[in-house]
């Protein structure tokens, strides 16, 4: 089985582009005579920033990189696995060489090896990964409108006194991936964005808002007067915050923030935790998890998406999958050999997830902030805090206090904290407001089941 994909619509003109292919058949033809089965992965990455301070150019980097990765299975499915960033045909030779090597001295283990061939395969047809305008992006096209942003910021209150990190970043990757029964893929894509960092302070305390926007086209991308605008809102509107009061209490988690409880969800489903036991959910499949409300999927085939592809790391076919449908998990998200150790169907995910989101509901903002009452919005989480093997959940926060429906005053300085087997199945409402550009997309999500510490 032979399958190729090429996402740039010239790749002659890429200098990169034999480069990869003649690396990864050199790998396989090597790993062949050696007598073993085995994968060759190799990619190509150029890369460029501009950090920007006080409308004037800080730091310009830029890099090319190379990286190639062979991985050998002997009999047994003994594995041996080699790394390196030199793509010169004696270098790739010498490296499959001592991948099968190394593959010798492995531990025999039934759930290793190549993915089932039938896996594997390309899907979604021409998923509009890469920008050619991207690509031929000069410099100093992007830097004006980071300026412009920077500056829309700085204006937007008198107590913004700098900016901090304030820069653009291009990227265009492109990658080949090889094995030696047959299957082969070739895909790559562009990514672009800038964003705004300010810096506030009034009465000897300081505050800071940042905003940012990025997509793989270059017409994706928000305005600067758009990102100006809310890094300059948020840098200032913490001022005047208290501490909540400590006790249970219905929270109200922001788009943003949700974003993290989901991506936490999909981490505690991941076939590598589920085969240790080193996650809540690894019994819970078939069961309801969340409220009836929520169904989470992942989709990896939606054009032009941030973390769409057309197979995993694996060569393995992209699918679009419900994770969660009706509040009950309905899958694990596995790799090859996670499939096999748990004996579950591939979903293709070797490498994580693709475009993961929280499916919205109908409730607008000021519904929601009405029917929370009493209680907190988080609008930020700070830290780290989740257990996923018990489900603990605990993170500093920031955000507003309300009270009969209206916000009262901002918070700083508090934490929320109870457990996923609670909180999940306490989403009470799903906003229609999800989060846009980016791999992780949740609604504003009104939860029962925190508690609050504060004062």
């Amino acid at each position: 089985m032979t399958v190729r994909y090429t996402s740039h619509p010239d790749p002659a003109n890429d200098p990169g582009h034999d480069a990869l292919d003649r690396a990864a058949d050199i790998g396989i033809s090597t790993l062949r005579a050696a007598g073993v089965a085995g994968v060759v992965s190799v990619g190509r990455s150029d890369h460029w920033q501009v950090k920007v301070r006080g409308g004037a150019i800080e730091t310009v980097s830029s890099a090319i990189t190379r990286g190639l990765r062979i991985t050998a299975y002997a009999a047994g499915n003994r594995c041996g696995s080699c790394t390196a960033s030199d793509l010169d045909p004696a270098a790739v030779t010498a490296l499959a060489r001592r991948a099968a090597e190394l593959a010798a001295y492995g531990d025999a283990d039934p759930c290793a090896g190549l993915p089932d061939a039938g896996e594997c395969g390309l899907a979604g047809g021409d998923l509009q990964l890469d920008d050619p305008a991207v690509a031929a992006l000069d410099r100093d096209t992007l830097v004006p409108t980071v300026i412009a942003a920077e500056r829309i910021a700085l204006a937007h209150d008198p107590r913004i006194i700098a900016s901090h990190r304030s820069g653009a970043s291009c990227r265009r990757g492109e990658s080949v991936f090889a094995t030696t029964d047959g299957v082969r893929s070739r895909h790559g894509g562009t990514s672009v964005g800038f964003h705004v960092i300010v810096v506030a302070e009034a009465n000897g305390e300081k505050q800071h808002g940042w905003y940012a926007t990025s997509d793989r086209f270059l017409t994706g991308l928000k305005s600067a007067e758009a990102v100006g605008r809310e890094a300059g809102r948020r840098a200032v509107q913490l001022y005047g915050w208290k501490a909540p009061p400590t006790g249970p209490a219905r929270v109200l988690l922001h788009r943003e923030a949700a974003g993290e409880l989901l991506g936490a969800i999909a981490h505690a489903a991941s076939g590598g935790r589920v085969y240790r036991g080193a996650t809540y959910l690894h019994d819970q499949l078939g069961q309801a998890i969340a409220a009836e409300s929520v169904t989470i999927v992942d989709d990896p085939l939606i054009p032009r998406a941030q973390g769409s592809r057309p197979c995993d790391g694996e060569g393995v076919r992209s699918r679009r999958i419900n994770l969660v449908e009706g509040g009950r998990l309905t899958t694990f998200l596995v790799d090859a050999y996670a499939a096999r150790r748990l004996k579950h169907p591939y979903t293709g995910h070797s490498g994580g997830i693709a475009n993961l989101s929280l499916v919205p509901g109908v409730a607008g903002w000021d519904e929601l902030v009405a029917e929370l009452g009493t209680g907190l919005i988080v609008t930020e989480f700070h830290g780290n805090g989740v257990d996923l093997a018990s489900g603990s959940f605990s993170k500093g926060v920031s955000g507003f206090w309300v009270e009969h429906g209206r916000v009262v005053h901002p918070v700083q300085e508090a934490t929320v904290g109870g457990n996923l087997r609670q909180l999940l199945p306490g989403i009470r409402a799903i906003g229609n407001d999800p989060e846009d550009q980016t791999t992780v997309s949740s609604p504003s999500l009104l939860i029962d089941g925190f508690t609050v510490g504060g004062k």
